[in-house]
């Protein structure tokens, strides 16, 4: 049994979504979906990325998701006990079923589209066990670390979007590199947390979503369900985050920056992170970096964060797992909660690779992320520790500029800079090398007047 819908989009419907409705018939046990665009067609040209919903429903913010590999894949299949990665097995209820094609670009010509949809019939095989994996507040003693610090990568991909590897692929490349933790962001899906649900590792596994709409990409972690990503308005857009953050999940505004994408919807500010290095810094991370510090100056506290992004491990790239790596401070015994929670305050810096080098800003007993008091006429002591970074000139950041600027000589070199109270609202620190290259940056110090 097939279905044949075929259809066209113009300019005018780039990066807007439409469902495609069929009707499921009873007895289906597997679904078959292929689908072609364009130049596949000889008909126009454009990007096209497909999903599908079932029986449940396709309106914004309800329950009927069931996948998606938006243009990574030209075909999928969803059946009782298996699916390709990125969609969800499970039984196959019948009733009205909808693809859900995403028209990304069009081209001025247009471009045309045809899917068909296949069916088998007969009996179905048992549904498999679909539990992700939760976001553990179990306290690890045997991770603990000496310092309290502990190094990780927040944003990367497997094959359940568009990289090119399979998750434990991924779990075994951040072993390798000694990484703490890892938390896996495919695009749109969670279907990914299934395979880390049923890894041995010595990883703190964190779940985690990169919801990439058209207008802007931001990260969810947590252990909290799926989000919608279909945004077009403003007032989607809000609504997607506004459900995220009321259930419990920690967010991020991803890449603010050209070809990030950038975000499209300043007025939408409700996450708590900003991911300011995304991959290699000279990817035009800088203007992430002044995205995340022109809301600092407006008072804002927002984490910093990093990610590399990576898709591929099989080929080489310029996005490597681990570059940058994302170094949070969490007291006593860890856990992947607990280290979502230190996030969250703020206690963490962003280092190059997982071997970077490692900045300690503190003012008295106030790490990053926490706040000090100013009393009037005395001043703040800013205490700087830098190891690794030699060569390199540590420069403390506050809401005006640069305050202080010096070189690393030594392999363990620290240094305390006097500041008067009434100059700033925050001081953060970085470690650059040559002119521009970031090595690493911490997170603001606030203060506070008495």
């Amino acid at each position: 049994m097939t279905i044949l819908i075929e259809g066209s989009a113009t300019p005018a419907d780039a990066r807007t979504y439409r469902l495609l409705p069929f009707e499921l018939p009873d007895g289906v046990t597997r679904l078959m979906v292929r689908y072609q665009f364009g130049k596949e067609l000889e008909q126009g040209a454009g990007i096209i990325d497909i999903g599908i919903f079932d029986e449940r429903g396709a309106d914004f913010l309800t329950d009927g998701f069931r996948g998606w590999s938006g243009s990574a894949r030209r075909e999928f299949f969803i059946s009782a006990e298996d699916a390709t990665p990125g969609y969800v097995p499970g039984i196959l209820m019948p009733g009205t079923w909808q693809i859900c094609l995403g028209l990304y670009e069009i081209a001025p010509e247009g471009c045309a589209y045809r899917v068909e949809i296949d069916f088998e019939v007969g009996e179905a095989a048992p549904a498999p066990e679909l539990a992700l994996l939760p976001l553990s507040a179990t306290p690890q003693p045997d991770r603990r670390s000496a310092d309290g610090w502990y190094r990780g990568e927040l944003h990367c991909h497997t094959y359940h979007s568009d990289g090119d590897s399979d998750t434990l692929e991924v779990i075994a490349r951040a072993e390798a590199l000694g990484l703490d933790f890892l938390a896996i962001t495919d695009h749109n899906v969670l279907t990914q947390q299934r395979a880390m649900r049923g890894a041995t590792t010595p990883l703190m596994l964190i779940p985690g979503m990169e919801v990439t709409t058209y207008r802007g990409h931001w990260n969810v972690w947590g252990d909290k369900g799926w989000l919608d990503f279909r945004v077009g308005r403003e007032a989607d857009m809000r609504a997607s985050m506004d459900e995220a953050v009321r259930r419990g999940y920690l967010v991020s505004c991803n890449h603010p920056k050209t070809y990030g994408p950038a975000w499209e919807y300043p007025s939408v500010d409700v996450y708590h992170c900003v991911e300011i290095w995304n991959g290699p810094w000279e990817l035009l991370n800088n203007e992430a970096l002044a995205f995340w510090e022109r809301h600092l100056r407006a008072g804002k506290r927002y984490t910093a964060v990093g990610g590399s992004d990576n898709h591929f491990l099989k080929q080489q790239h310029i996005a490597r797992l681990g570059h940058p790596t994302t170094c949070i401070y969490c007291e006593g015994d860890p856990s992947p909660a607990r280290l979502l929670d230190a996030l969250r305050a703020g206690a963490a810096i962003i280092t190059d690779a997982p071997d970077g080098p490692h900045i300690a800003l503190t003012c008295g007993e106030a790490i990053v992320g926490q706040t000090v008091t100013a009393q009037a006429g005395q001043p703040l002591e800013f205490n700087v520790r830098v190891r690794g970074g030699e060569g390199c000139h540590i420069q403390l950041i506050n809401d005006d500029g640069m305050m202080a600027d010096a070189l690393v000589d030594t392999p363990d070199w620290t240094k305390c800079w006097p500041m008067p109270a009434h100059r700033a609202h925050y001081v953060r620190a970085q470690l650059v090398e040559g002119q521009s290259r970031m090595r690493a940056l911490t997170n603001p110090i606030y203060i506070q007047r008495a």
